[in-house]
This record gives C-alpha cells, sequence and structure tokens, in this order.
C-alpha cells in the first residue's frame, strides 16, 4: 500500500531530484557532442544517469516519512510476495517479444538476424549478451523502475486512481529523457520517429502500472520486463523491424492494459 503523503511537497522532490541527478550526469555528454568541449567523462555514465529516478524515490521518501518512509518504500518496492502470474509477465513478455522480433525480420529478410548478435549494443562494446542484459537490469531497470513505478505511479495512483497516473508518469517520464536527444545517437536519429517513440512510451507506462500495481506496488517483475525490453529493442541488429514490430505489440498490449485499468476504476481510495 502506498504511503500517504504525510509532509507534503514529494513529488516536487522526486522530480526535481530525478531530473537534476540524471541531467547532471549528461551534461558533460552533452557538452562534448554539442559545443566540443573536451570534458572528462567515465565508462558507463550514460548508464549511470539511470539512478537518478531511484535517488528521486529516496529523496521522496525521506521528506513524506523520514527514516520510517524511506524503509517502507524500499520493503514495497523489492518485496517478492506476488502472483505467479507477474513472474510470467516479467519472464514470458520479453520471450514472446523476442519470437515477434526475429519472426518480423524473418518475414520481411526472409533470414533470421545472426543469433551471435542477440542483444549486444555499440553502446556497450566488448561485452556479451549476458553482461548486456545485467548492464540493463542495474540501470535503465532498478535505476528507473525504483523510481517511475517505485515510487511516484503509486504516489499518483493513491491520489488519482491508476489509469490517470500511468500516462502523468509517461509525461515526466518523457521530459527526463530530453537532455539524451541532443548527444545520444539513437535519440537524435529519431526524427519524426520521436512520435512513435512517445506513443510506444505512454503504451509502455500504462502496461508496466498494469503489472506493478497487479504485484501490489513491487517493481519487482517490472525491472525484469524493462531490462527485457531494452535488452531486445536497444540491441544494434534490432534497428529497424525487430524494435519497431516488439514496439507495436507493445503499444496493443498498453491499450488493453490501459482500457483494464479504466474498466476496473481503480481510484486512490483502493490503491
Amino acid at each position: 500500500m502506498p504511503q500517504p503523503d504525510s509532509r507534503g511537497g514529494g513529488i516536487v522532490v522526486f522530480i526535481a531530484v530525478a531530473f537534476a541527478v540524471t541531467w547532471a550526469v549528461w551534461l558533460p555528454l552533452l557538452a562534448n557532442a554539442r559545443l566540443g568541449t573536451a570534458l572528462p567523462t567515465v565508462p558507463l555514465q550514460f548508464f549511470m544517469a539511470s539512478f537518478g529516478p531511484a535517488l528521486g524515490a529516496l529523496a521522496a521518501s525521506y521528506r513524506t516519512g523520514g527514516g520510517q518512509g524511506v524503509r517502507h518504500w524500499l520493503r514495497r518496492t523489492f518485496a517478492l510476495r506476488f502472483g505467479r502470474l507477474w513472474w510470467l509477465a516479467a519472464v514470458g513478455m520479453p520471450i514472446a517479444y523476442l519470437v515477434v522480433g526475429y519472426g518480423a525480420a524473418w518475414a520481411v529478410t526472409g533470414s533470421l538476424p545472426d543469433l551471435g548478435g542477440f542483444g549486444l549494443t555499440s553502446k556497450l562494446p566488448g561485452v556479451g549478451a549476458w553482461g548486456v542484459a545485467a548492464v540493463w537490469v542495474l540501470t535503465f531497470g532498478l535505476g528507473e523502475e525504483t523510481g517511475w513505478r517505485g515510487w511516484l505511479l503509486p504516489e499518483l495512483a493513491r491520489r488519482y486512481g491508476t489509469f490517470r497516473a500511468a500516462p502523468l508518469v509517461a509525461a515526466v517520464w518523457i521530459g527526463w529523457h530530453l537532455p539524451a536527444f541532443f548527444f545520444n545517437p539513437t535519440y537524435v536519429d529519431m526524427g519524426w520517429g520521436i512520435l512513435g517513440w512517445m506513443i510506444a512510451l505512454v503504451a509502455g507506462s500504462y502496461l508496466l502500472a498494469w503489472i506493478a500495481q497487479g504485484a501490489g506496488w513491487s517493481v519487482v517483475p517490472v525491472l525484469v520486463w524493462h531490462a527485457g525490453f531494452d535488452l531486445l529493442t536497444a540491441a544494434d541488429q534490432s534497428a529497424g523491424v525487430i524494435a519497431s514490430s516488439i514496439s507495436a505489440v507493445v503499444i496493443v498490449q498498453g491499450v488493453v492494459a490501459a482500457w483494464w485499468l479504466w474498466r476496473h476504476g481503480q481510484h486512490g481510495s483502493t490503491v
């Protein structure tokens, strides 16, 4: 159960800290790419910025409930006592995406993608698929989801209901990515594809809200799903058919999840 915002200001603190941490970590990368500076950077700096939402959740939990609030957030966020359906969702959906993505690539090109390139990305040169998966789990899985679905979504759902909270989380999530569109090739090269990306992100927010709520606001299945999705769609070989076909599936799932949340009338008082 989400803990009431007893002191107030938690959402403001969450957003301020999440954005400040992430954007500060990305700032040297942005300056070097756009201004031609030579600011020092470290390996995995882009990935390290993913912990902004987690630190935002930590700060907001302390703001609203002190040490007890932090302990409550941690217990709820990493709880493992939820139904098998949510484990199946966390693991089964990425497996289904793999089948859909590779099947679509085979249908378009007439041959299956090279399995030797599965999950590999130039963002992590020399790292094998298992290593890439671990990075996704520990960064944009753990770092992001302990904030988005671990703190912000439950707090907004308590106030407005899960159906209305999901697009609000998506709006903050989209804004959080803003600097990446000026230095990260994946985002810079989107062009008008950003509209499709935003639609997929809103749909994904509904899908993950459905999973998080069903799992009693534990983010364990959510972060596993998020990492699996990134492993499949951010791989170099996924650019184009694989990533777009998987995103299309997620959009459909998101629409269904949104309908379910709306149909069941999840209001703040029932969260």
